[in-house]
């Protein structure tokens, strides 16, 4: 008896052995696996980061004639006319344009309704730009985005007065363009129901702008008739000491674009392709060897600063090629972008 219980108990410790060897194998290879996997996944991840890096740093189309293109663009949150994303046809306009800034309004994509899409980020990448976001989805604006070729030396997010209707965000960057500082303005005012609010965020724009030292671009959504006589216009051009880069377009009503301290060269408005009901208006300009910091605009009188600029527009044949906006946009144009309203670019001396 007491044999045949020796043997059991030999048996038994014989199985238990062989049953802690093989759950000790298998949590082995299980937690090789798991390394291996791990491993995998950082190596995949270093991949995808490495990949994504730019391979050079962004730069500007036409350096040779130290131009600047910028334009301004409501994009309705990257969702076409038929309520299809519009990323792809969005970056490629962009491009085609050569644009070296671009303001983009209504682009707070980030956000459950509107898919979490990160829309600057993939066009920033694609075109290879920097970027500035505005202020974020915490701050309810419609959201404001700048994309630039130049880097961003500095910038400032604003949410402008709104006491009665909706919350109107601002981006105040500077750029280094060429050497040089130039400041840039990207915003979206309010809707024409509340008077009171674009009366004061165009109020605080044209502060902003008036204050500044270096050469300025304003690319934004004013909510205005264009001309003197007009209250939200003159708070903007005269009030900011900003030149409209074209007075007698008088069939303007939300975009504009101003300037001051560079020289500008052509101004054109293409036609949105059905990415949005909103066109782009694009405006070159050439920023001076010269330029430099200057407090010129606030010492003189209003009427000599208006008069620093002619408007004197020439022909295309005059203005040299790396000057000129691209001829796929003339006619017909391409994938619906088309020089509109008159139906052509205008240049200037």
């Amino acid at each position: 008896g007491c044999l045949a219980l020796g043997v059991h108990n030999t048996h038994s410790t014989n199985w238990t052995f062989l049953t802690e060897t093989r759950k000790r194998s298998a949590f082995s290879i299980a937690r090789f696996y798991s390394k291996v996997s791990l491993v995998g996944l950082i190596l995949s991840s270093v991949f995808i980061c490495l990949r994504r890096l730019p391979r050079e740093s962004p730069q500007p189309y036409h350096p040779e004639h130290r131009l600047i293109t910028a334009g301004i663009w409501t994009i309705h949150f990257a969702i076409d006319d038929e309520m299809r994303n519009s990323e792809l046809r969005m970056r490629d306009a962009i491009r085609d344009l050569e644009l070296d800034v671009i303001g983009l309004l209504e682009s707070d994509l980030q956000r459950m309704i509107m898919g979490n899409r990160d829309l600057t980020q993939f066009l920033a990448e694609d075109l290879n730009m920097y970027a500035d976001y505005g202020p974020g989805p915490t701050k309810h604006t419609w959201g404001c985005t700048m994309l630039s070729k130049f880097p961003i030396k500095q910038s400032t997010h604003h949410l402008l007065p709104s006491p009665k209707g909706e919350l109107a965000c601002a981006i105040h960057a500077t750029l280094d363009v060429y050497g040089k500082d130039v400041d840039v303005i990207v915003s979206h005012n309010g809707q024409e129901e509340d008077l009171r609010d674009r009366q004061l965020q165009t109020t605080e724009l044209g502060r902003i702008m008036r204050e500044s030292n270096n050469p300025f671009l304003f690319l934004g959504y004013v909510v205005t008739k264009p001309g003197q006589g007009e209250e939200i216009y003159e708070l903007l051009m005269d009030g900011g000491r900003m030149h409209d880069i074209e007075p007698k377009d008088w069939d303007r009503w939300c975009e504009y674009l101003a300037f001051r301290g560079l020289k500008r060269t052509g101004y054109a408005r293409i036609s949105h392709g059905g990415i949005t009901d909103t066109e782009i208006q694009v405006g070159k300009y050439v920023v001076p060897e010269d330029s430099k910091p200057n407090s010129e605009h606030r010492r003189i009188s209003l009427e000599e600063f208006r008069s620093q600029e002619a408007y004197l527009q020439i022909e295309e044949s005059q203005v040299p090629v790396g000057l000129r906006y691209p001829d796929m946009f003339s006619g017909e144009g391409v994938r619906g972008h088309r020089f509109h309203v008159f139906d052509r670019p205008y240049y200037y001396a």
